[in-house]
């Protein structure tokens, strides 16, 4: 019973939230002033997962501290990864999302107006035009961030590492930021209706740079990013795991 009140509590949360808070960010974002806008979707993500249950801990913020334009890899286990990113990490930043994410009414209007980058990972020619778009958005000032697993998985396990961010970085010549989210899949994991209350750990790493180096590079980089990002992941998971026993 308790569990279903929750989930109602949440539902209520969240569509009053859209509803209050949509329209708003989408103004904001047309108007060009998108910090402002990413501030109201902050609030939104505080609302979700304080309606969820959910609180995080965070390791290794100095190294986002100070950040100026960056192109941030993350883990991806679950939908809460990214307000859970969005309430942690110490800047705004806007993401590359799945075009069918856009198509949610309301939301997906608010958000592409705040400059989230909208791509059809089926189709190529697409999504090389949307990391073009961000990569604009980089070299202007933005952080940028990309989940190169590309998708959950039903496993808490890790996916192939696509190259799209990390070319995205290579092409701004901007610095890479590995971060990883643990705990989120056993909350909400792929499929599930309903998230339980719980903790999250967020460890961020140290940045990796991308200047001097080219298109030709980009396996390296990959490499690198993604030796960096599971590393991370298995911090995290590692000191969720102690905290619990």
């Amino acid at each position: 019973m308790a569990h279903e009140a929750r989930t109602g509590w949440t539902f209520l949360t969240l569509a009053g939230a859209t509803l209050a808070l949509g329209p708003p960010v989408g103004l904001l974002g047309a108007m060009g002033r998108v910090r402002e806008a990413n501030r109201l979707i902050v609030w939104w993500s505080r609302a979700l997962l304080a309606s969820f249950g959910v609180t995080v801990e965070a390791v290794g913020l100095e190294h986002a501290r100070g950040m100026g334009p960056c192109v941030i890899l993350s883990s991806h286990r679950s939908h809460l990864d990214g307000p859970i990113l969005l309430c942690t990490l110490p800047f705004d930043f806007s993401f590359v999302i799945k075009r069918s994410l856009a198509r949610i009414p309301l939301w997906g209007w608010a958000a592409t107006h705040a400059g989230y980058v909208a791509i059809d990972r089926t189709d190529h020619a697409d999504g090389v035009a949307g990391m073009k778009r961000a990569a604009d958005m980089v070299r202007a000032g933005r952080r940028v961030l990309t989940f190169p697993e590309g998708t959950r998985g039903t496993t808490d396990e890790f996916r192939p590492f696509k190259k799209g961010g990390v070319v995205l970085a290579i092409e701004a010549q901007v610095p890479i930021l590995p971060v990883a989210v643990a705990g989120s899949f056993d909350l909400l994991p792929k499929g599930a209706m309903r998230a339980r209350p719980g903790r999250v750990v967020v460890a961020v790493g140290p940045r990796i740079p991308t200047e001097g180096r080219t298109y030709d590079d980009r396996a390296a980089v990959l490499r690198e990013a993604e030796t960096a990002v599971r590393g991370l992941y298995e911090e995290a998971r590692s000191r969720l795991s102690r905290d619990r026993s």
